[in-house]
Order: C-alpha cells, then structure tokens, then sequence
C-alpha cells in the first residue's frame, strides 16, 4: 500500500474506532506516543491497552484536516489539526483542538507508524 492509502486508512480507523485496522497501521516494537498532557508511551502493552479503551469509549468523535505531508523513501510525515469532541464522567462536552503529528516509517512494503505526537492548541 503506498503511503497515502496508508495514511487515509490509519486516519479512517480511528475515526470508524476500528483496533484491529488501527493497529496494522502501527510498528509497535518501535512506537513513541506523546499525549497532549506531555506523557510519554513506548512500551507496546501500554500503547495497545490505552487504545483499546479509549476506541471502546462510544463518547468521542473527531475531525480533522492535513495541514502539510512529506514523503521520502523510507519515511512519511503529517501534520493535521484535530477537533476532537467528548464527555466527561458527569456527561458535559468537552471540547479539544490539537496538532495530530504522525511519522511513518517503510518496513519491507508497508508503511508503519512509529511516532504519534498531539499538541492542543486554541483556535
């Protein structure tokens, strides 16, 4: 698959919640998640744990835009803005927006995730 299938597919799964499309999309052997409160994931039972709950949660739904690609043989990047919204445990909406920065990486014919940044900012 070249790298914009890759990429339409990995965006479409977290929105459609999908795990196990979302998880092909990613090389979790080699995986960094910075969340937007600055916490920092590599370990791959950790990462796969937080997005199993997280795609469980019927409450959020997101958009976004690509704000800029680039692609080389052996890695792609996108930056996109996110709107993201939720609930919180009392029901009220909660209203996010962030940089979503994604890099990928060629592994044999595949393009795999193996860096995941969000960043809020206010619009």
């Amino acid at each position: 698959m070249d790298f914009n299938k890759t990429l339409e597919f990995h965006l479409n799964s977290i929105k459609n919640k999908d795990l196990d499309a979302f998880m092909s999309t990613v090389r979790l052997d080699d995986i960094t998640l910075i969340m937007p409160n600055g916490t920092l994931i590599r370990d791959k039972e950790d990462f796969v744990e937080l997005h199993k709950d997280w795609f469980m949660d019927e409450d959020w739904a997101l958009d976004y835009e690509i704000l800029k690609t680039e692609e080389s043989a052996e890695m792609a990047y996108v930056l996109t803005a996110v709107n993201y919204k939720d609930c919180d445990e009392k029901g009220n909406p909660v209203y996010m927006n962030y940089y979503l920065n994604l890099i990928f990486r060629k592994c044999d014919e595949d393009w795999l995730l193996i860096h995941d940044q969000n960043t809020v900012y206010s619009k």
